[in-house]
């Protein structure tokens, strides 16, 4: 799976951790699968996050997607308390993980569009609410997977961050063997 992340300022932690995630998520939601790309946007956004088949795929047999992901809107829970640096950057990651299992309703033809709109496995999804939101198959799905991939992902994750350096047997000392080196 090809992947490219857009994001300013990004901790070079952060961006290996959602590298990490998003081919975590790939292995675990469709291992095979091939000549996938999905590009990772971190912008403002009208919504949480959201994914999309990319504007010039074929929409009947879609490779290449968008995800969007508005890291602002993610600082804040849901009762409007702003949350710690490790709270969002976790937040991220289950955001990350929920839209990838998107990418893998559309790669399995569970999720299309077409000119009438959103379809699940053939039924029309139409929602009104937030209610209805939370309540549409594909969503379910998402939220249910998201947690999985998540923790499953954060305790590789934390194993990662306790390995020690490796350790380089490198000679950094200058060789000079004819003592014509400036000191």
């Amino acid at each position: 799976m090809k992947t490219t992340i857009y994001a300013k300022n990004l901790d070079k932690d952060i961006r290996l951790a959602l590298y990490g995630i998003l081919s975590y998520s790939k292995v675990k939601l469709f291992p095979r699968h091939k000549n996938i790309s999905v590009k990772l946007h971190l912008r403002e956004h009208i919504v949480d996050g959201e994914t999309y088949i990319d504007e010039f795929d074929d929409r009947r047999n879609p490779r290449e997607f968008r995800i969007v992901i508005d890291p602002y809107k993610l600082s804040v829970d849901d009762y409007d308390r702003t949350l710690s640096d490790l709270e969002w950057f976790h937040k991220l990651l289950r955001t990350v993980a929920h839209e990838m299992v998107h990418v893998k309703q559309y790669l399995r033809r569970e999720l299309t569009y077409k000119t009438k709109g959103m379809f699940w496995k053939g039924n029309l999804v139409d929602w009104n609410t937030e209610l209805d939101y939370y309540n549409a198959p594909h969503e379910v799905e998402a939220y249910g997977k998201e947690k999985a991939l998540f923790f499953g992902y954060l305790a590789l994750w934390n194993q990662f961050k306790k390995l020690p350096l490796p350790k380089m047997n490198i000679d950094v000392t200058v060789k000079d063997p004819l003592g014509k080196l400036v000191q």
